[in-house]
């Protein structure tokens, strides 16, 4: 079962503003469950936060550059998910008896 986080809440863990966050949700680089008119957070919205922020405040990326650092670690995974998937297909053929 998911743990959804409230905005609130979600500010005081990453140390961000609702309008900050409202503006990077705007952007789409979170995409949280709306609620009617709250937004919920899941743990990895709260990790994509955090590596947001990190981007930003020590790294010193603009918004436009982390849109398309986290569209490229989007990629990387579902690649990897990808290449596991085929690992395991593999698997199932190098198995069956001869």
């Amino acid at each position: 079962m998911a743990i959804y986080y409230e905005m609130k809440v979600i500010c005081e863990k990453v140390g961000l503003s609702p309008k900050t966050i409202r503006v990077w949700i705007e952007e789409g680089l979170v995409n949280p469950q709306k609620e009617g008119r709250r937004w919920l957070f899941d743990e990895e919205d709260l990790r994509r936060l955090f590596l947001i922020r990190r981007l930003r405040d020590d790294l010193g990326v603009n918004l436009a550059g982390i849109d398309i650092i986290l569209q490229l670690l989007d990629r990387i995974s579902a690649l990897e998910e990808e290449v596991n998937r085929l690992r395991r297909e593999l698997g199932k053929i190098t198995e069956l008896p001869t």
